[in-house]
């Protein structure tokens, strides 16, 4: 009987000090089903839980940046104005602001001179002036349409965007309070003046209720808001789209300040970052549930092959009563609880992919795509913890005295 175990189970050559453990183990770990399901079942759960976190919450922040490219300018270059209070005796009587109130049109490609000039995705010129129009004075904005149609991409417009074309007459949106009060709609005429000087202008559109400041307005393409106001050549603020995942806005201010001097860039990042902020704190917290998971199943493994080395105490004693080594029965172990762990980590990357397909949507409003890129990391990381749950039980296997086990045979 012992003959046909050992030809059966284990191939001994040169002597007894080589043995093929891999036919061994791989009999062992089918002929013991159950409990390799229970242990396979416990890694899958482990590896999906990381996978769907970290698949789910990639997308969340691909998203959140895609997004914040839609929000509007993330730098507002404006001329520098000091504020002096007005002091009567030891009363406040109000602020002198002191500096230059516009920006010379002519310094504006200036700012393509920047070390990041490559994530500058839009600079859009703004001149803001006040008119007068059916007796009541309005906002008056001045803007360069192609520039300021990439920075607002959700406004809605009834009608056409205004166009720098010259159409023999200037074009105007105007926003929907205006076109409330007035009766206007696309294809209206209007007349803005501003002391001596007056335009006419088409509404080519009006703008949906945005809940902005822009529902006040009337936006004139930059050069005739720049006659009206008799401000040929100048703006009021230039509006910056700086176009990448992790932009340093903070240091593109910086280094606009220092190609435009008396002038003031301040980053307006402030809603994407406490949104990332949220997400990141969320998959901190996920990613830590799913390595109390991992140390579960860790754990499930451990007590699946400390089962399975009582179960063969025996073949085991047997297997060192012939000859067989303490490395080449660690390395059996080893062997088992690395197979587990490929076993596991591929199907739980798997069921994890699927799972942040379905997840995702409801948490983060975003589809993800397969992360492949993690697929090696996360069998490995499997594998690596199958190992680390062999040592238990590879201890317990090298306390196994042959001599007992033979007189039990």
């Amino acid at each position: 009987m012992l003959d046909r175990f050992l030809t059966g189970q284990i191939v001994i050559k040169d002597r007894g000090q080589r043995m093929h453990l891999h036919s061994f183990v791989l009999k062992d770990v089918f002929r013991r089903k159950t409990k390799l399901v229970v242990a396979v079942l416990g890694v899958v759960v482990a590896a999906a839980a990381i996978v769907a976190v970290v698949t789910t919450f990639s997308a969340a922040t691909e998203g959140f940046h895609e997004a914040s490219n839609k929000f509007g300018a993330n730098i507002i270059v404006r001329p520098e104005v000091e504020s002096i209070p007005l002091v009567d005796g030891f009363t406040s009587v109000g602020s002198l602001y002191t500096g230059n109130n516009y920006i010379e049109e002519s310094d504006i490609p200036h700012i393509y001179n920047i070390k990041d000039s490559a994530s500058l995705s839009v600079v859009a010129p703004r001149l803001y002036g006040i008119a007068e129009l059916s007796g009541s004075s309005v906002v008056v904005m001045g803007v360069d349409p192609e520039q300021e149609r990439q920075l607002k991409p959700w406004w809605n417009i009834e009608g056409q965007w205004i166009s720098v074309e010259d159409t023999g007459h200037a074009e105007a949106l105007v926003g929907s309070d205006i076109a409330l009060s007035l009766g206007l709609e696309e294809g209206s005429m209007i007349t803005l003046s501003k002391e001596n000087v007056s335009i006419d202008a088409r509404v080519s559109g009006v703008i949906e209720s945005t809940g902005g400041n822009e529902d006040a307005y009337v936006i004139l393409p930059l050069a005739s808001s720049q006659y009206l106001l008799s401000q040929e050549g100048r703006v009021s603020s230039l509006e910056v789209r700086a176009l990448c995942n992790a932009c340093p806005v903070e240091d593109m201010s910086q280094q606009i300040e220092g190609v435009f001097p008396g002038l003031e860039a301040r980053a307006m990042s402030q809603i994407v970052q406490n949104e990332m902020l949220v997400v990141n704190h969320t998959k901190s917290s996920a990613m830590a549930v799913s390595i109390i998971t991992l140390l579960v199943s860790t754990l499930t493994v451990a007590s699946t092959m400390l089962a399975s080395v009582n179960e063969k105490i025996k073949e085991i004693g047997i297997m060192r009563a012939i000859g067989a080594s303490d490395i080449q029965i660690v390395s059996m172990l080893f062997l088992e609880g690395g197979i587990i762990g490929l076993v596991g980590g591929t199907i739980g990357f798997i069921v994890g992919t699927l799972a942040s397909y379905a997840a995702a949507p409801m948490l983060v409003s975003v589809t993800p795509e397969p992360m492949w890129n993690i697929l090696l990391p996360v069998v490995v990381i499997c594998m690596l913890t199958g190992m680390i749950a062999s040592l238990a039980p590879a201890k317990k296997a090298l306390g196994i005295d042959p001599a007992e086990v033979l007189r039990s045979v």
